[in-house]
């Protein structure tokens, strides 16, 4: 199990520089939490790596990172490129040279030079002797960035599972919950994850996870505009402009287009399938927290649950905290 956050970690990280970062490498974007000069620093991108191949990406402005003397190119341009990416959701990702590159492209990109480090495995590939092996082989990794300079890697690097850390970034500031059974729902790009704690500890083993990500909202939305506009952007900020303002203006002109009952289908899911698989067990729960990037989308039709602050980067932030404790000893 894993020990939750002593109290007095969020006051103490305004007083210190940029010592510890908390790194959430989602399947779908990737996100970085530390604090610098009492100042938030925050990353966000989508995760897109691809081996660097000369002949394909020549004259594109990429970011790239070497692993172990392999380049690769990381970002959106490789989407609009329409150059292959690696498939972030196969369970061999984590850890994969690709994955170092990401990894690589947080720590450069924030010029992190600082102590500890902390990220996260999906739930359901969780248990203490991978987390231990994942952070062992990231230290063993030769890591360069765009220029050559090698990425120096933290001393103290923590695997926790990811949605652990929507947990800490909540009960850092809501004590009174920290001795209650909590059941937190991390709701991605591409997954659905759900992680149990109890009295503060994590409940190894007794994760769940489900390719329910609000991907599958925004591609019943297209199929949506499809069906009455016409063909629709790729892009997810076009789908977010519609869920939230119920219109989407191009070159121009404006379409409207209520997905209400798309929202509405999704939520209904969430629910039975979160009450399907816990059973009885939803009698012992006292609150379900809820975070990752797919909360903004709705977060005015929830009830019942409690959305945490800043959820997208919930994960990394508690990651973060996590550290702070380590560092603190």
């Amino acid at each position: 199990m894993i020990s939750g956050l002593k109290e007095t970690s969020i006051y103490k990280e305004r007083r210190s520089e940029m010592d510890v970062i908390g790194i959430d490498i989602g399947y779908g974007y990737t996100k970085s939490f530390t604090v610098a000069s009492e100042t938030q620093r925050k990353l966000i991108f989508q995760t897109l790596v691809s081996p660097y191949t000369p002949e394909i990406c020549f004259g594109i402005n990429f970011g790239t990172i070497t692993v172990n003397r392999k380049k690769y190119a990381i970002g959106e341009e490789l989407m609009l490129n329409q150059i292959p990416c690696e498939t972030t959701t196969r369970e061999d990702f984590v850890g994969s040279p690709s994955y170092m590159a990401i990894l690589g492209y947080v720590l450069s990109h924030t010029n992190f030079h600082g102590k500890v480090l902390v990220t996260g495995l999906p739930p359901t590939f969780y248990y203490k002797k991978r987390a231990e092996e994942l952070s062992e082989l990231i230290k063993e990794q030769w890591i360069t960035d765009d220029m050559g300079k090698p990425i120096l890697l933290p001393e103290i690097i923590k695997v926790i599972p990811q949605g652990a850390g929507i947990f800490f970034s909540f009960v850092i500031n809501h004590p009174s919950i920290f001795e209650e059974n909590v059941l937190v729902v991390d709701i991605g790009y591409y997954t659905l994850d759900i992680v149990f704690f109890t009295k503060g500890k994590y409940v190894e083993g007794a994760a769940m996870s489900f390719p329910m990500g609000v991907k599958r909202i925004y591609d019943e939305i297209r199929k949506k505009f499809g069906r009455i506009h016409g063909v629709f952007s790729k892009d997810d900020e076009s789908i977010e402009e519609i869920i939230r303002y119920g219109k989407y203006t191009h070159s121009g002109k404006e379409y409207q287009l209520n997905v209400t009952d798309i929202i509405n289908s999704y939520r209904s899911m969430i629910s039975s399938t979160i009450k399907s698989h816990l059973g009885d067990m939803v009698k012992l729960i006292d609150y379900i927290l809820v975070g990752g990037g797919g909360v903004n989308l709705f977060r005015e039709t929830m009830s019942g649950v409690i959305p945490v602050e800043d959820p997208q980067f919930a994960n990394a932030r508690g990651f973060y905290l996590y550290g702070k404790q380590l560092l603190q000893g």
